[in-house]
């Protein structure tokens, strides 16, 4: 049996001065929001952007090193303004409610019955035996301002019960992934992240928390750091996943109507 988490009452008593808020209109949750995390208004988009399968295609992104990679909804629409607005620093908040829906999308989580609730971690059937997670290191990392990788690492800690570990870090400077191209972005990621002195992951399996991915190249890279530390496994997570999604999901365009 697990020991009473003392952090959860710290949440239920936070619900008083800051009430949850839906990650994609920032509107306050009412008893009605849906799994405890989104408003109804967004319900019907968050469905349809939802990644379903969520494990990510290898035909599509490179993923070398890695035991699989899984995504919780398209980069698109709603999902793509909520990441850019807390990787911003603008509403790190959101960084709880999205990994939630992680949890929820990726792993089948029991969905909270209501805002400030956690997803029932003792119901997680489909959760591999992770043994530790570990988040992608920002590049460009603000002082004193979590990467979103972390934020949601930590939340996803809280729900699993298992350690989070800042194990990565980059071994150079390197262009931002986002203003290259695919063949640039293989070049960029390419040994552009190492384990820090002394991080023994001898035997473990990692759970390695990123909040996009798009071609693979990032988390294959810090992938194969985590093997060279001695993982044994090593399975990445996103909040979203850049790539085309198939037509039924997709708006109708005008020339649709």
């Amino acid at each position: 049996m697990k020991k009473p988490d003392g952090r959860l009452w710290a949440e239920q008593a936070a619900l008083w001065l800051y009430p949850r808020r839906c990650p994609f209109c920032n509107v306050i949750l009412g008893r009605d929001a849906l799994a405890g995390a989104v408003c109804p208004a967004c319900a019907a988009e968050e469905q349809r952007l939802a990644h379903e399968p969520p494990r990510v295609p290898e035909t599509e992104h490179v993923l070398y090193a890695l035991n699989g990679a899984l995504a919780a909804y398209y980069y698109e629409g709603m999902v793509r303004e909520a990441i850019l607005l807390c990787k911003r620093g603008g509403h790190p908040w959101y960084a709880r409610e999205l990994a939630d829906r992680m949890a929820v999308r990726i792993w089948g989580a029991v969905p909270a019955s209501r805002p400030g609730l956690r997803p029932q971690d003792v119901l997680f059937e489909n959760l591999p035996a992770y043994q530790c997670i570990v988040p992608v290191p920002p590049h460009q990392p603000t002082p004193g301002t979590p990467g979103l990788p972390l934020l949601l690492a930590r939340r996803l800690g809280i729900l699993f019960q298992i350690p989070v570990c800042q194990t990565l870090c980059v071994t150079r400077e390197s262009a931002a992934q986002k203003s290259l191209s695919r063949v640039e972005r293989l070049r960029n990621a390419k040994k552009a992240y190492r384990c820090k002195t002394g991080a023994d992951l001898s035997g473990k399996r990692v759970l390695l928390v990123d909040d996009i991915i798009t071609t693979g190249a990032t988390i294959s890279s810090c992938a194969l750091a985590l093997l060279e530390a001695g993982a044994v496994e090593v399975t990445a997570a996103a909040i979203a996943v850049d790539e085309d999604m198939p037509k039924e999901k997709q708006k109708p365009t005008e020339k649709d109507r």
